[in-house]
């Protein structure tokens, strides 16, 4: 009871939303939701690009993951060497 009023309360709906089965469904007319649409309308969108190829910083994010993984390969192979090479007593 408690977690359906805090449910509406937070809610952006003007009206409780339509029962199960019934077929209609209240659509929030809210900024926030339209821009959540508009988002999923360009990932949607069949031109050939793979999902992190859709928006620029998407791109961004890949290129530093790449980069990231690319620097611990690096780092784990000189460790590796290191440890096969036991230093020199002179």
């Amino acid at each position: 009871m408690l977690g359906r009023v805090f449910l509406r309360r937070m809610s952006s709906l003007a009206e409780p939303l339509a029962k199960p089965g019934k077929g209609t469904y209240k659509v929030p007319n809210n900024p926030r939701y339209k821009k959540l649409m508009e988002k999923q309308t360009v990932f949607c969108r069949d031109d050939g690009l793979l999902v992190w190829q859709k928006l620029p910083s998407d791109m961004m994010m890949y290129y530093a993951t790449v980069g990231l993984v690319a620097v611990g390969t690096v780092l784990t192979f000189d460790v590796l060497r290191r440890l096969a090479t036991p230093p020199k007593n002179d």
